[in-house]
């Protein structure tokens, strides 16, 4: 049985920093560089040099856990010297660390010390603006290439590289539906920025996340890099042939099983994201019903009564979907056209159709009408798809 409290929890060991700066040598303070600064005092310097050089200003490095929190989590927060850590606040509420008998933030004369909630004023804090607290972020990740098991980290007080992480990150995941376990490239890269106190404009060094491939190459990439990671890894063509051609027979099977099953959480999610869909196809098809005949004749069938819609998935009405892949008995749909074209990372036609963006929705669509075309001329009904 788990402890309650502890068993939950995991944390990811932390192998080393990577800084973006150095001590000055005699007068102590930070020097900023134009490079990663490895650490000469690790084990495994001379490894972290092999792969990177001695000055590197790129590192190939994969984000290990989805949950921001665990590998990007970013707060103001003010040190002291002597006591390390003394405040943390996301802009709204902090965790302060008082001098009991002042009430002021401990320092290095405090003799007894209380951990506190306290309104975060951010910006406006008078440490913030004497420049005792700042924006930091803490960024954690895996270098593939070197031995450990567990992650490494940079601190950032820059604006720029929080906004550059975040922003890429979410165009990663917007992609990919994921940013664990996707090869980037953390680069410090340099920029033009106004110097606020003399409004001159300087070059400073900001962090980014990059890719040297293409998206439908990174995709791949990330599958790859994710099977590694597998103590037993499958076949992912055979687990796609396998999963599409289940999806197939669940669109349009001649036996009565039901998709619900088969769907599981993707169905649900449907139920609650498409409400708007369903009207819409509701206005679309009323007073349409279907022709018996055309169900005979092999034909195309319209959509069913406005009673009764039909399940969509990102505004794919799926009866239409299930008659047109039939028609074409296209059961590869997946291998063949989803992966390549649009870097599907789903094994079901119903996930990747909610993996991908409205363009390439109505680019799928416009393929199959094509298709279509090339084994009936007349063109399947436009108000069905969509």
């Amino acid at each position: 049985m788990p402890i309650k409290g502890l068993s939950e929890d995991v944390r990811m060991p932390r192998l080393g920093k990577i800084h973006l700066g150095y001590k000055h040598p005699e007068k102590g303070y930070p020097v900023k560089t134009d490079y990663f600064v490895l650490p000469k005092d690790h084990s495994d310097y001379e490894k972290l040099v092999k792969a990177f050089g001695e000055k590197p200003k790129e590192l190939r490095v994969l984000i290990p856990v989805e949950d921001e929190e665990l590998w990007a989590s970013q707060y103001y927060k003010a040190y002291d010297m002597t006591r390390g850590l003394i405040c943390k606040g996301d802009g709204e509420m902090a965790m302060r660390m008082l001098d009991v008998k002042t009430g002021a933030l401990a320092d290095k004369k405090t003799e007894t010390v209380t951990m506190k909630e306290w309104t975060c004023a951010g910006k406006e804090c008078p440490e913030y603006q004497t420049k005792k607290c700042g924006e930091t972020m803490n960024l954690r990740f895996i270098l593939p290439e070197v031995p450990g098991l567990g992650v490494w980290q940079i601190d950032t007080g820059s604006i720029n590289s929080i906004l550059n992480i975040n922003s890429c990150a979410k165009i990663i995941k917007r992609a990919f539906g994921r940013i664990s376990m996707v090869p980037l490239i953390l680069a410090l890269e340099p920029i033009q920025v106004n110097n606020p106190e003399t409004g001159k404009k300087q070059t400073v060094f900001v962090l980014n996340l990059r890719s040297q491939v293409t998206m439908a190459q990174l995709a791949d990439s990330a599958r790859e890099q994710a099977k590694t990671f597998l103590l037993e890894s499958p076949d992912w063509e055979d687990v796609m042939e396998q999963k599409s051609a289940e999806d197939i027979e669940i669109l349009y099977g001649d036996g009565e099983q039901s998709g619900d099953k088969a769907t599981g959480e993707i169905k649900e999610k449907v139920q609650t994201e498409s409400d708007k869909d369903f009207d819409e196809l509701k206005s679309a098809s009323k007073g349409k019903t279907a022709d018996p005949e055309k169900k005979e004749t092999g034909k195309f069938q319209q959509a069913e009564p406005a009673t009764n819609p039909p399940e969509v998935i990102n505004g794919v009405n799926m009866v239409w979907l299930k008659e047109s892949l039939k028609r074409l008995n296209w059961k590869r749909v997946i291998i063949d056209y989803l992966k390549p074209q649009f870097g599907c990372l789903s094994a079901t036609v119903s996930g990747c159709l909610l993996e991908m963006k409205e363009e390439q929705v109505k680019q799928f669509i416009t393929e199959i009408k094509e298709r279509l075309k090339g084994l009936n001329p007349e063109d399947p009904p436009d108000n069905i798809p969509f």
